[in-house]
C-alpha cells in the first residue's frame, strides 16, 4: 500500500516516458476508478491493482461500480 504520490513516482520508475501523472491517479481515486483505502488524511493504493487497472481500464471498469452509481448493463 502506498500514497498518492508514491505511487506516482514508481510509475515514472517503471515507465519514465508515462504520461499518467499524480493529479491523474487523485482523480481515479477519488471518482472510485482506482480502489483505495483511506489512513487519516492519507489515500493509500495497492500498486499492484493500480498497475493492473492501467493495463486494462475497461475490464476494471466493468467489475466494480462505485456504490451509489448506476452501472453499466452489458
Amino acid at each position: 500500500m502506498r500514497t498518492i504520490s508514491a505511487c506516482a513516482r514508481l510509475l515514472r520508475e517503471d515507465d519514465p516516458d508515462t504520461a499518467f501523472t499524480q493529479n491523474a491517479i487523485r482523480t481515479k481515486v477519488l471518482t472510485g476508478e482506482i480502489p483505495h483505502v483511506r489512513c487519516g488524511n492519507k489515500r493509500l493504493i495497492n500498486y499492484d491493482t493500480l498497475v493492473e487497472y492501467l493495463q486494462n481500464p475497461l475490464a476494471a471498469m466493468e467489475t466494480s461500480a462505485p456504490q451509489g452509481t448506476i452501472r453499466r448493463v452489458g
